[in-house]
């Protein structure tokens, strides 16, 4: 009887030790708006309109675990399983049960080392370029740098630096970033991220630098992206300049249902060649509330245009966003966005949306 007790004891307070080593972390955020949106083919008139609720408009839908245990030395083992889904019928908003998922070990004197299904480099450093980002609409950053939207790569492996005095840098390469890994297909698309960030003070820094490339790809596809932010206290400032070239890591103009409407695959297109430049303005208005403004356009190359025989050779996108907290977790905002030349058509489009965002 002693011997069983002293077994119990020993098995608890090893699993005593275990609990206190490992923390894990529920976490998610819950966004729903009300509104519309519609875009309009001005050579056809042809108009394509949605209206009423919409799923993530401030911030996408997502709910994920993330853990990370103590291992001594400085040395940790961490994971993060993120899932994204439509508030509005309770679907996945991909394919994918988990749009991220991560194991890795991490150290403060060597960095990280992580492995699963991970977003491009810049998404990590470049965020305060969104400004007034309705995620799923026609204000989306990525309408404007396909590298800086949501893109997962499978199959992706990612060292990022410790931080010196303010400095880090982070480099992954995915050897298949849409599938399985096999050894003869020439679709499988490889992936090279990388980016480079500074934040110390009031001023935020960051470059980013991503190719794919496919067997079956005349050329590969390149993105670049230089972006800052500074803090005057009154007023946050940020701007972005970047381009796309030989192609797109997310699709463009893909949500209007219309063939009216020409939208541009994420890969390769060839001599497709865009540049990109943003800027926008974050204003306190009081302790609870901001009022946001922006500015997005990206002109299409002479070669583009030239090829496809666009309408526009320039998009611009102007919006503004107002967003009150009611609690440290909790907000309501409104959004308001107008383009022209939409997806380099003769096209306009508009959107106005308010909403309720929350986390945990």
């Amino acid at each position: 009887m002693k011997k069983k007790l002293l077994a119990m004891t020993l098995i608890m307070g090893v699993s005593g030790v275990a609990q206190a080593q490992l923390s894990v972390t529920l976490y998610g955020t819950l966004d729903s708006g009300f509104g519309y949106k519609s875009v309009k083919n001005k050579n056809t008139g042809t108009r394509d309109k949605q209206d009423g609720m919409f799923s993530g408009v401030w911030s996408s839908n997502s709910w994920g675990m993330k853990g990370s245990e103590d291992l001594g030395n400085g040395l940790h083992a961490t994971f993060k399983l993120e899932s994204g889904f439509n508030l509005e019928n309770g679907e996945g908003s991909s394919n994918h049960f988990f749009k991220t998922t991560t194991l890795g070990l991490s150290s403060e004197k060597w960095g990280s080392l992580t492995f699963g299904r991970i977003g491009n480099s810049v998404q990590g450093y470049a965020g305060f370029i969104a400004g007034p980002d309705d995620e799923e609409g026609l204000s989306d950053i990525s309408n404007t740098f396909s590298a800086a939207g949501s893109n997962k790569a499978n199959n992706t492996i990612v060292y990022t630096s410790p931080n010196f005095n303010g400095l880090d840098f982070s480099i992954g390469y995915s050897s298949n970033t849409q599938g399985e890994q096999s050894t003869d297909s020439d679709d499988d698309i490889k992936l090279i991220t990388s980016a480079l960030g500074y934040n110390k003070g009031p001023l935020s820094l960051a470059l980013g630098y991503d190719r794919l490339k496919a067997d079956s790809w005349q050329k590969p596809v390149h993105s670049w992206i230089v972006a800052g932010s500074y803090d005057f206290n009154v007023l946050t400032l940020a701007v972005a300049v970047g381009q796309d070239i030989n192609g797109r890591q997310s699709g463009l103009g893909s949500f209007a249902t219309s063939p009216d409407f020409k939208y541009w695959n994420s890969g390769y297109t060839k001599n497709f060649k865009t540049t990109g430049f943003t800027i926008n303005a974050t204003v306190p208005v009081n302790a609870a509330s901001s009022a946001i403004v922006g500015w997005s356009t990206s002109r299409a190359s002479k070669a583009f245009n030239d090829t496809y025989n666009l309408d526009k050779r320039q998009q611009n996108i102007y919006s503004a966003g107002y967003s009150y907290n009611l609690s440290k977790r909790t907000s309501l905002y409104a959004l308001g966005a107008y383009v022209t030349g939409f997806s380099y058509q003769n096209v306009s489009g508009k959107q106005i949306m308010v909403g309720l965002d929350h986390s945990f």
